[in-house]
């Protein structure tokens, strides 16, 4: 079993897990056709984690096309729900590479030219970036969510997560054990911390994750 030592460099088998999860979830997201279902999409994420190196996933893939973008949970299983050519989808891969690394990464896509919907999803990147520009050694989970808090709170948009967080710590093998990024936990942030504003209406969801490294000196995000 792989092991985590906490530096300023992040594992090598992370960076090769995530490096995975975000290539086939913007593979997903790049080539998803109006016409394509949940469940025939979640088929194609998972079989390219295997073709491109992985042995599965740790959680099931999500997708959620159209209404389906309202919720992104493991329990959510895809359906025969296809993509419209005027639609937001959303795909949340998550593989484990073969000595035992996991990645984590969510991208949400756009087809056809609704105005609405376009700019939910340049204000959920907007406020990714943000955040991502803000990590900082020595933060506390409940910090990083008060600044994406007070993001949100200049826009209509709120946050669709049914647990109110935007990210959760990961480690080799395991993922939670630090718990979540929300409004209650003081936990400092070390080591792999996967942050994923997930954000709309009460008619589409937008979402973005990616892994940051919180090492001693140095924050790093796994791109």
């Amino acid at each position: 079993m792989p092991t985590t030592q906490w530096s300023d460099e992040p594992p090598e088998g992370l960076v090769r897990a995530q490096r995975l999860a975000v290539e086939v979830a913007e593979t997903i997201a790049r080539e998803a056709a109006p016409g394509d279902s949940e469940r025939l999409t979640r088929d194609r994420a998972d079989a390219l984690v295997v073709e491109r190196g992985g042995t599965g996933v740790w959680t099931p893939t999500t997708v959620g096309f159209g209404v389906g973008t309202l919720s992104c949970f493991p329990t959510d299983v895809p359906s025969e729900r296809v993509l419209w050519n005027l639609d937001l989808g959303m795909v949340d891969v998550h593989p484990v590479t073969p000595d035992g690394w996991w990645g984590d990464c969510t991208r949400s896509l756009l087809r056809g030219d609704n105005p609405g919907q376009a700019e939910a999803l340049a204000t959920v990147e907007r406020i990714h970036a943000g955040l991502l520009a803000a990590a900082r050694p020595g933060m506390r989970a409940r910090d990083w969510f008060a600044i994406f808090r007070s993001e949100l709170d200049r826009t209509p948009y709120v946050l669709l997560d049914r647990l109110s967080n935007i990210g959760h710590s990961l480690d080799a093998s395991t993922s939670y054990d630090d718990g979540y990024i929300d409004a209650w936990n003081d936990t400092e942030m070390r080591g792999a911390w996967a942050v994923e504003p997930f954000i709309g209406t009460h008619l589409y969801g937008v979402k973005r994750e990616d892994v940051v490294w919180f090492g001693p000196n140095r924050v790093t995000v796994l791109t």
